[in-house]
C-alpha cells in the first residue's frame, strides 16, 4: 500500500458528507428499491448528471453500519488504483464502500470484479448513464446489479420542492382512475411548465441557470470523453446539434437534415444522436414498424427535462407535452405519419395515446388523446397525470 494514500482524508471527507446529507429529508424513488436488493450482490447507479445520485449515494452510506464513501475523480484518488485505497479502506473496519462517478477511473470494472470475487465486503457505485457491463473480460453482469436512475418526475418534483405527498400511480390505474385522480391533484397542474423549465434535475435557488450550464459541460467533456474523443470540433457539433433540436419540432428533424445544417456525415450525426442518449441528454423514439412492411428508421429526438428551456427561450408547447409524456414513459414507438393521412403520435404496450390540447380531436383514432388541461371525459386523460408513474 502506498503510504502517500490519505486514508485519514479520505475518511474524514465521507464523515462530513454523511453528516452534510441529512438535511435531505426526502429520497429519490431507487432508495426503497436498493434497500430490498438481495445482498449478494454489488450495487451500481446509473444516470445523467445532476438528477441525485451522490444524495443517494450518501443517503444509503450514512444509514449503513461501516460505510464510507469517496468520488473516484477525487485528487485524493486519482494518482492511486481504485482496488488498493478500497482494499485499505476495508482493512480499517469498512465494509460497505459507496463509490461515487467510478467511470472516471480507468480499470474499474476489473477492481469491482476482484473485489467481488475476495468476498470481503460490498460496494455501491454511481457512475454516468453512458456506462455499460461488458460481456467480456471482466464480466460484471453476475456480479453487480445496475439500476438506472431517471431524472426527477413531475412527482418527485412536487414532493421534494413543493412538500406534496402523492402516491405512485401506474398508466393502468391513471386510465381507469382518471376521474377520481384528476379532481383529487387538479390544484397540481399549475407546477407543470414550472416544471419543464426546472424540473429532471434537482437544483436549486439563483445559481440554476450556471449549475445547468456546468452540467452539460461535464457532460459532454468528460461522460462523452468515456465514449470516444471529444474534440473541439466535436464539443462545437453537439452544442449546434442540441440548439437545432430544442429549436425544432420532433419530426422536423432527421439524420440528413442534421448533416447538412452542420457539414458533416449522416453516419457522424447517427454516432453522436447515440452518444448523447447514453449519456442521458437525449431521448429518442423510433417509429413503429407497420406489419409486413419495413420503414426508414428516422427517430424523434426528444431533450431531457429540463433541457429544451435551457437551449430555447420559446420552445414549441407541442415539443413540451410530447417531451413530458416521453420523459415518463419511454414509448415502444411513434407512429410515423404518412403524406395525407393523420395518425397518432406514440404506442405502449399495445395502447396508442395522442398528445395535445383540450381541443384536441379523435381524428387519429387513438385509445387515448393526453390533453395538457383537466379533461378527462371519454377518451381525454389529464397529461400531467403521467408525471405521477415513477
Amino acid at each position: 500500500m502506498d503510504e502517500k494514500i490519505n486514508i485519514e482524508k479520505i475518511i474524514l471527507n465521507s464523515e462530513n458528507l454523511k453528516e452534510w446529507v441529512k438535511q435531505f429529508n426526502t429520497k429519490r424513488y431507487l432508495y426503497k428499491e436498493i434497500n430490498n436488493l438481495d445482498n449478494e450482490y454489488y450495487v451500481g447507479i446509473t444516470g445523467m448528471r445532476g438528477i441525485g445520485k451522490t444524495v443517494l449515494l450518501l443517503q444509503l452510506a450514512s444509514e449503513k453500519k461501516d460505510s464510507v464513501y469517496f468520488s473516484a475523480d477525487s485528487k485524493l484518488i486519482k494518482p492511486f488504483d481504485m482496488y488498493d485505497v478500497v482494499s485499505e479502506l476495508n482493512r480499517r473496519g469498512f465494509n460497505n464502500i459507496f463509490i461515487d462517478e467510478i467511470h472516471t477511473k480507468p480499470n474499474w470494472q476489473e477492481d469491482i470484479k476482484t473485489l467481488y470475487d475476495e468476498h470481503k465486503l460490498k460496494v455501491y457505485f454511481s457512475g454516468s448513464s453512458g456506462i455499460k457491463i461488458k460481456k467480456s473480460g471482466a464480466d460484471l453482469s453476475r456480479r453487480a446489479l445496475i439500476l438506472e436512475l431517471k431524472p426527477a418526475s413531475f412527482r418527485e418534483y412536487l414532493i421534494i420542492k413543493k412538500g406534496h405527498q402523492i402516491k405512485q400511480l401506474s398508466v393502468d390505474n391513471i386510465i381507469r382512475h382518471k376521474k377520481d385522480y384528476t379532481l383529487k391533484y387538479s390544484s397540481l397542474s399549475e407546477h407543470w411548465n414550472e416544471y419543464m423549465k426546472y424540473g429532471g434535475v434537482l437544483y436549486g435557488g439563483h445559481g440554476f441557470s450556471q449549475a445547468l450550464k456546468n452540467t452539460i459541460e461535464k457532460m459532454i467533456l468528460k461522460d462523452m470523453a468515456a465514449l470516444r474523443e471529444v474534440s473541439m470540433k466535436y464539443e462545437s457539433d453537439v452544442y449546434r446539434f442540441l440548439y437545432i433540436a430544442a429549436n425544432s419540432l420532433p419530426y422536423e428533424i432527421s439524420y440528413s437534415s442534421i448533416a447538412s445544417k452542420l457539414s458533416v456525415s449522416k453516419t457522424f450525426i447517427i454516432r453522436m444522436i447515440y452518444d448523447l442518449e447514453r449519456i442521458g441528454l437525449i431521448k429518442v423514439v423510433f417509429p413503429c414498424k407497420p406489419k409486413g412492411r419495413d420503414i426508414k428508421k428516422e427517430p424523434k429526438i426528444y431533450l431531457t427535462v429540463p433541457y429544451r428551456y435551457y437551449f430555447s427561450e420559446s420552445p414549441s408547447i407541442g415539443s413540451l407535452r410530447e417531451e413530458f409524456f416521453v420523459n415518463h414513459l419511454m414509448p415502444d414507438c411513434y407512429y410515423k405519419t404518412k403524406r395525407g393521412e393523420k395518425t397518432s403520435d406514440f404506442r405502449i404496450n399495445k395502447k396508442v395515446f395522442e398528445i395535445g390540447g383540450v381541443s384536441k380531436k379523435h381524428a387519429q383514432n387513438p385509445d387515448y388523446i393526453i390533453n395538457d388541461g383537466l379533461r378527462f371525459d371519454g377518451s381525454y386523460i389529464p397529461l400531467f397525470l403521467f408525471g405521477f408513474v415513477y
